[in-house]
């Protein structure tokens, strides 16, 4: 009788707890895109999840130097986070750093890297009595721009690395809790069946 009463809050607890795990609202896309290279002014952020979220959701814009970039006021348009970015951004690493609540009330959070990547306006030749041929110039205008975005590249990917969307503890603890719950309830079946055996 014991072990009946075990086999059913096995089974309550696995139904709200799976429930609860399943109902997580995660990031289902983001303009930039996790370790996107922009090559073009970037005017706006969107992050779009998967459920709607509650009013306190919210993000930041940080540099490679760890300074938070100024943004226009994060709103919510249901499953949406915007802001436009109110400076124009130098090349470089960023991240946008994300804190969500969704509508099951759980609260999440994660990163998004990015590098801007734009191209550098042709400052105009210096009238010295020694210029450089035109040809000169092209190739080493060229390998400068290859030699910048190796190095941006590299850098995109070591943020996204060190940084992708990084799920909090409770999303380790609770599909743990369910497998034990889980494994009690076979065992509880099973050792029902042994007696009914005997």
């Amino acid at each position: 009788m014991m072990l009946n009463k075990i086999a059913l809050l096995s089974t309550l607890l696995l139904f709200i707890f799976g429930a609860n795990v399943f109902a997580h609202s995660h990031l289902e896309e983001s303009a930039p895109k996790n370790g996107e290279i922009v090559t073009q002014s970037l005017k706006d952020i969107t992050l779009t999840f998967e459920t709607a979220l509650e009013p306190t959701s919210s993000f930041t814009l940080i540099d490679g130097n760890h300074t938070a970039i100024p943004l226009s006021t994060v709103s919510i348009t249901g499953n949406q986070l915007i802001a436009n970015v109110e400076d124009d951004l130098t090349n470089g690493a960023y991240t946008i750093h994300w804190k969500i609540i969704g509508e099951d009330g759980h609260p999440l959070e994660g990163d998004i890297p990015f590098t801007m990547n734009l191209p550098e306006n042709a400052a105009p030749p210096e009238q010295t009595g020694s210029e450089l041929s035109t040809t000169d110039a092209t190739t080493a205008d060229t390998t400068a721009d290859a030699d910048t975005e190796t190095v941006l590249k590299d850098q995109a990917i070591e943020v996204n690395e060190a940084s992708l969307d990084e799920p909090g503890i409770m999303n380790y603890v609770l599909p743990a809790i369910i497998g034990l719950i889980i494994v009690l309830g076979f065992g509880s079946y099973w050792l029902i069946f042994r007696r009914k055996q005997v």
